[in-house]
This record gives C-alpha cells, structure tokens and sequence, in this order.
C-alpha cells in the first residue's frame, strides 16, 4: 500500500535540482524515514509536490517524467479550472436508462513545465519505486502560506477521510477525488488528484436541471409516444492553492483516493 503526505519544511538538507548522477534507492515506508510531519505552515516558503510515472527500462527516463507531472500539479496549484456536466435520462421504458458524464480540465498546459526547473530533490532520498509506479518527492520555494492542522492516517489503515470526505480543513475547501484502478497504476494516481479537482468545483457550485420530455416513440397506436425525465448537474469553476494532502491506494484493488484543499472564493 502506498501512502504518501505533503510536508512543509523549514530547512532543506542535501536536497538538490537537477539530473541525479547515481540510480536512486525506493524509499522506506514509515512515516518517520519518509520525514512525516504535519503542515502547520508554510513560513519556510517550501511546499511538497509528488509526481508520478511508470516505470521505464532507463530509470531516468521514469525520473523525469515524475518531474514532469509534479510540475503539473505545481501548476495546478498556481491555477485549475474545471467543468462537470453528469446527464441521466430515464425513459418510461424497462432499458430506457443513459448516463453520461463530461469533464473537462483548464491550467497552463504549454508553460508549467518552467516550473520543472524550480523543483527540488534528492535523487538519494526522494525517489520511491512501487506498484510499477516511480514516485518522486520534490520542493517548490513559494511566497504563498499554508496554514493548516491536519491529522493524517496511519499508513496501515483506510484514512478516515475516504468514506467521510471532508468539505472543509482550517479554512480551505476540501474534496476528495477516487480512481478505480486503470491499466497503469500513475494514470490512476492521475486520474484520481483530477477527480478531486473536480470535486471541490462541484461542492463549491452547481446547477440542476430536469425536465420531462415526450418522444416518439415505436410502440403503435397504443404506446405512440413514451416519456424521458432529463437530469443535468453541471459545475464550473476555477481554484488556486489546490494542493494535494493525501493519496491512499487501497492494496486490495489498486484504487486511488486523494485528498486536496484549495482557497475558499
């Protein structure tokens, strides 16, 4: 299982930028050797962001794809827009059921990977391997604050915040994003911080539609038209300071729940 938290730190020690020159070790999973603590604030100026890639033969390779998608959600932070349109028809019929769910993602696609550059890490202590999945650790010098108390899970057990998504912590709006499990375990960690996004743009605001239609219908002179009850939920928004807290994978079937705050409008 693999659980992995954000850290605020106040002194960075042998972390470094750039190409390691050694192939890097996995990480151990205890919240001690991965440097587990709490988010009280970000008066450092240094936040955490984990980005994720399969494995490749040339273990670089896999690096700096990782790095690529850490930069990704650096750009998240900075800025995210998100819409959610979910249709259901329902018909009069015993089969006259569809539902369909539309999404779709705004950020900087084209400039966040400057922020590639900015990122910090220590190739020796930074670089865990699991699931098929290479994780890399990274820090990112920012003048924006983050006040947050937060009380994460132990590694061993199902975080509380899986079946009781929170909507709120210390201020910022939460959500919570779930994945089940994809063909490659980092398109479901992926998938899974998309979700979240999604999921605070919705709780923040929404509209509901629904309306009863008459169609024609096949059924003869005595059934020439049937009935469908529309429904549409769509959200539309944009977040700053969308930062992931947790990511829990379940061991059992691989699927991905991540939990993320971002400012409160």
């Amino acid at each position: 299982m693999l659980k992995y938290v954000v850290l605020v730190l106040g002194i960075l020690g042998g972390s470094c930028a750039g190409v390691p020159a050694s192939a890097p070790q996995p990480l151990p999973s205890t919240h001690e050797d991965f440097g587990y603590l709490l988010p009280a604030s970000s008066e450092s100026g240094v936040l955490i962001f984990i980005g994720a890639a399969g494995v490749r033969l040339n273990q670089q390779e896999a690096i700096d794809l990782a790095l690529k998608d850490a930069a990704r959600r650096v750009a998240f932070f900075h800025q995210v827009g998100g819409t959610v349109v979910h249709q259901v028809e329902i018909g009069s019929g015993f089969l006259d059921y569809h539902s369909e769910q539309r999404t779709t993602l705004e950020y900087d696609e084209e400039g966040y990977i400057a922020y590639r550059e900015a990122l910090e890490f220590d190739p020796h202590r930074d670089v865990r391997i699991e699931h098929q999945t290479v994780f890399v650790r990274t820090r990112y010098r920012t003048s924006q604050r983050l006040s947050l108390a937060h009380q994460y899970a132990r590694t061993d057990q199902r975080p509380q915040w899986v079946d009781n998504p929170p909507k709120e912590l210390s201020g910022f709006r939460a959500g919570v994003g779930f994945a089940g499990p994809r063909l490659y375990h980092k398109d479901t960690v992926i998938a899974s911080y998309e979700n979240a996004v999604f999921a605070i743009i919705t709780a923040i605001s929404h509209t509901v539609r629904s309306e009863i239609a008459s169609v024609q219908g096949s059924g003869g002179v005595l059934a020439p038209y049937s009935q469908i009850n529309r429904n549409e939920v769509r959200a539309a928004g944009t977040l700053r300071g969308f930062y992931i807290l947790e990511t829990w994978t379940d061991p059992a079937t691989k699927a991905v729940w991540t939990l993320a705050i971002a400012e409160a409008p």
